[in-house]
C-alpha cells in the first residue's frame, strides 16, 4: 500500500497512530517534555477537536498550531470529535469545525460526522447518514487550504457502505471509517465493513477506534492503511502491562510477583515498581511500555507487508498470541479470496 504525503512528512502504512486526548491530565507531562511522548514515538498523532476545544491550552493551539504546542514536526490528524458530540447530545457547526483544523495547521483533518449505533431506529440512523454525507461534501467544497481532508464514512452494513461512498464529492484525499466501535468485536462484521471500503477506493483509509491485536493483524492484510489507538493509555490507567510476546494484557500488575521479560526502551530504563505506583508518573511508564509494544509490532507488518510476506508472518506471529488472531485472520483470508463482482 502507498505512504500518506503530508506537509509535516511522510507516514509509511501501515501505521498505528496514537490518540491523545488532550484534556486528560498526563499529556500536560508530555507536552512539557518529562518523558518521550507519544507523537514522538510513533510517525504521527490524532486528536479530537471536542478535547481540544475543552483544553486550556486551546487559544496556544489555536495562534500558534498544534505542531508548535505539542513539539513535534510528525504529521497531525485532527478528528472532528463526531462521535463524543454524539454522547453529548451535541453537535458543531462543519464549517466551524473545518476552520478550526485550518487554524490549527494540523496534516489531516477529518469530516463532522453523525455516527451511528447498532440499535437505533431506521429512520434516525438514516437521516444521520445523510448529515454525515451532506457534512463532509461542505467541508470538501469549503476548505481553502492544503490541509488533507478525510471524508468520514459509515454504514451498518456493505450495501450502506457502498451507497454512501458513492454520494460523496470526489477530492477526498483518504477516508475514514467510523460507528465500528459498538460492534468491534464482531469479527466478521468488522472485515466485511473494511474489504468492502477497500474494495471503493485506493486512497488512504483509517480506521476508527479498532485497536486489538486481532484487529492490526486482519485489517492490516485487508489493507487498511493507517489505525488509531487509546488502548495503549487505557490499559495502563488499569495497571494492564502489554505481554511483549503474547500480546494479552497482564492484570493486577501490582499483586505479580514479577513482569514478562521485555527488550522496550521503557523496560530498560524503568522497573516494574516504577510502574505500579499510584501516580502519573507511573501510568505514563506504563503507557509508554504499552505503545512500544504496539508500534514495534505494527513495525514488523509494515517490514513484511512491503517484502510480501505479510500473510506468512501473521500465520507464524498467531502461534504465539491469543486465539483472536487466528480467528480475525482467518476470516479476513477467507474474505479477501472472495471473487469480487
Amino acid at each position: 500500500m502507498p505512504d500518506i504525503v503530508t506537509k509535516h512528512g511522510t507516514i509509511k502504512t501501515p501505521a498505528l497512530i496514537p490518540v491523545v486526548a488532550a484534556s486528560y491530565g498526563i499529556w500536560d507531562k508530555w507536552i512539557a517534555g518529562d518523558y518521550t511522548a507519544p507523537w514522538n514515538l510513533s510517525q504521527g498523532v490524532i486528536l479530537s477537536l471536542y478535547h481540544i476545544l475543552k483544553y486550556p491550552y486551546r487559544e496556544r493551539i489555536s495562534k500558534e498550531g498544534v505542531h508548535a504546542v505539542l513539539g513535534t514536526d510528525n504529521p497531525v490528524y485532527i478528528d472532528s470529535g463526531g462521535f463524543q458530540y454524539m454522547k453529548k447530545g451535541a453537535e458543531l457547526d462543519p464549517v466551524e469545525v473545518l476552520r478550526y483544523q485550518e487554524r490549527m495547521g494540523c496534516d489531516i483533518g477529518i469530516t463532522f460526522d453523525f455516527p451511528i449505533l447498532p440499535d437505533m431506529e431506521e429512520q434516525e440512523k438514516e437521516a444521520r447518514l445523510e448529515r454525515s454525507i451532506a457534512s463532509a461534501n461542505v467541508m470538501l467544497k469549503e476548505k481553502r487550504t492544503d490541509m488533507c481532508l478525510y471524508g468520514a464514512i459509515h454504514g451498518s452494513n456493505p450495501r450502506e457502505i457502498t451507497d454512501y461512498m458513492h454520494q460523496l464529492d470526489s477530492g477526498f484525499s483518504g477516508y475514514g471509517i467510523g460507528s465500528l466501535v459498538p460492534r468491534k468485536n464482531q469479527l466478521t462484521h468488522l472485515v466485511d465493513m473494511i474489504y468492502q471500503v477497500r474494495q471503493q477506493t485506493e486512497k488512504p483509509v483509517h480506521c476508527f477506534g479498532i485497536t486489538g491485536f486481532p484487529a492490526l493483524f486482519a485489517l492490516s492484510y485487508l489493507g487498511v492503511d493507517t489505525f488509531d489507538s487509546w488502548a495503549y493509555v487505557v490499559a495502563a490507567a488499569f495497571k494492564e502491562f502489554v505481554h511483549p510476546v503474547t500480546l494479552s494484557r497482564v492484570k493486577n500488575i501490582k499483586h505479580v510477583d514479577r513482569l514478562p521479560p521485555c527488550e522496550c526502551a521503557i523496560c530498560q530504563q524503568y522497573s516494574h515498581e516504577d510502574m505500579i505506583r499510584a501516580d502519573s508518573d507511573s501510568e505514563i511508564i506504563l503507557a509508554l511500555h504499552n505503545l512500544n509494544i504496539f508500534l514495534y509490532e505494527m513495525e514488523q507488518i509494515r517490514e513484511s507487508s512491503r517484502e510480501n510476506n505479510l500473510e506468512s508472518y501473521i500465520e507464524k506471529r498467531s502461534q504465539t498470541t491469543n486465539k483472536r488472531v487466528r480467528q480475525a485472520f482467518k476470516i479476513a483470508r477467507e474474505k479477501s479470496s472472495q471473487p469480487s463482482f
